[in-house]
């Protein structure tokens, strides 16, 4: 029994907290409700813990290092991308050089090698944009971090 009048409790206190609360005296005594109780019935703020578990007085330090944890993340989500684009790169150049061995061997192989050099150098400036991009995002977030 009291653990279901306690599970009761504890299912209805979120609704409360919601709702409006009165306090008012009957019969000489303090008495809380959710709606007015008598006369003398004044509407009083409560203020509930938030939903999250956590309380609302979190300090500023708590605040830092939670901010600090997130950048961190962030610091090697974009140094893994970095990679991840420096090895597709290296990728590409060595197809690339598979190519340009097999335009060596063919009679046509003049014009391919130099459309395989043109290639190449637009392989090499698209990768190279965008681990460009990743590094100016990544200044960004370790200042960020140091600024904390």
């Amino acid at each position: 029994m009291l653990k279901r009048t306690v599970l009761s409790i504890a299912i209805i206190i979120p609704t409360i907290a919601q709702a409006a609360v009165y306090q008012c005296k009957v019969n000489g005594q303090t008495v809380f409700s959710d709606h007015p109780c008598g006369s003398d019935a004044k509407e009083i703020e409560v203020n509930a813990p938030p939903i999250n578990g956590g309380t609302s007085m979190q300090t500023e330090a708590g605040d830092k290092f939670v901010k600090s944890r997130e950048l961190d993340r962030e610091i090697k989500r974009l140094e893994r991308k970095k990679e991840e684009l420096r090895d597709a790169m290296d990728q590409a150049l060595v197809r690339w050089q598979r190519q340009k061995r097999r335009a060596n061997n063919n009679l046509a192989g003049a014009t391919w090698e130099q459309s395989l050099a043109q290639e190449a150098e637009v392989l090499r400036e698209r990768y190279q944009s965008e681990i460009d991009d990743v590094d100016r995002q990544l200044e960004k977030v370790r200042e960020e971090r140091a600024n904390l």
